[in-house]
Formats: structure tokens, C-alpha cells, sequence
């Protein structure tokens, strides 16, 4: 029951939030849970709970004002929910891939230009994605109250 939940974060401005950081913001059907990356040297929220319609893929937002309040999720997690596979079932969009002590997230902006972003840095990465394992399933906790609560799991594509 997640009556009395209350979620550990604190309002501020897009433009004060830092890569890698998760927060929740308003969106056209109710919030929208973003990880903030870094592309071409501006900050974008790339929108984890939210998938375009073309291929699945985890849509960057680039038209969002920076002075836009968003929930910082203060210790947000994106871990894997599942084990990690291999071979044509994991190459589907929004997968988490793993590699190096590092997990990373591939996003479709509105042009159609696809990018791998670090989880944890939020900063575009050059790593190819074919080559590390991956889990379609994953999931954004954050701590509350002694334990965590999971805020939004991945869904298999």
C-alpha cells in the first residue's frame, strides 16, 4: 500500500539538477520519471517510464524550459531486476545494458538520434551496447524509511 508513501526529494529548477540524477516532473499524462542526461553538452531528461512509439525506445526530451521545477530523487537507484541474457531477445529497446562495474541506458531523441547514456553519470557514452550484456528488466528505487521503495520496474518490450 503506498498510501503514506512519501517520496525523499526536493523541488528545484531542470537547470540546477545534475547529470545522473533522477527526479520526477510533470508530464502530458501525469509525471514523468527522468534520469538527467548530458547531451552534446546540455542537460536533457532522458524519460524512463515513458516509451515512444516507435521501436519502444526510452524518448530525450530537449524542448523542456530549463527553469522547469522538477522531484529530485535524492539516492534514486537504477539496478537490474532480472539476470542479465544474451542474444537476440536482449538487443530490445530500453534494455539496461552492464559493463565495466557500470550500467547504461540507450534514449531516442524527437529526431530520431538514438544515444547510450551512463546511469550513473548521465553523460553520453561511446560504448558500442552490442557488446555488453544487457537486462530488459530494471528498476528506479529510492531509500525510504530504513529500506528502499521501488518507484518504477522496466517491463519486458
Amino acid at each position: 500500500m503506498t498510501e503514506g508513501l512519501r517520496i525523499p526529494g526536493r523541488t528545484i529548477r531542470l537547470d540546477r539538477v545534475r547529470p545522473g540524477a533522477c527526479c520526477l516532473m510533470a508530464g502530458r499524462d501525469g509525471p514523468d520519471l527522468a534520469l538527467l542526461v548530458s547531451r552534446e553538452g546540455r542537460p536533457a531528461p532522458l524519460l524512463l517510464n515513458r516509451r515512444s512509439a516507435e521501436g519502444g525506445h526510452l524518448p530525450v526530451r530537449s524542448d523542456l524550459p530549463p527553469d522547469a521545477d522538477v522531484l529530485e530523487l535524492r539516492g534514486a537507484v537504477i539496478a537490474p531486476s532480472g539476470a542479465p541474457a544474451s542474444g537476440r531477445a536482449a538487443t530490445s529497446a530500453a534494455a539496461l545494458h552492464l559493463g565495466d562495474g557500470r550500467a547504461y541506458l540507450c534514449g531516442r531523441d524527437e529526431s530520431g538520434r538514438g544515444a547510450l547514456f551512463d546511469v550513473g553519470t548521465g553523460l553520453a557514452s561511446a560504448v558500442d551496447p552490442a557488446a555488453l550484456p544487457r537486462t530488459r528488466c530494471w528498476r528506479v528505487m529510492v531509500p525510504e524509511a530504513g529500506g528502499v521503495v521501488t518507484l518504477y520496474e522496466a517491463e519486458p518490450a
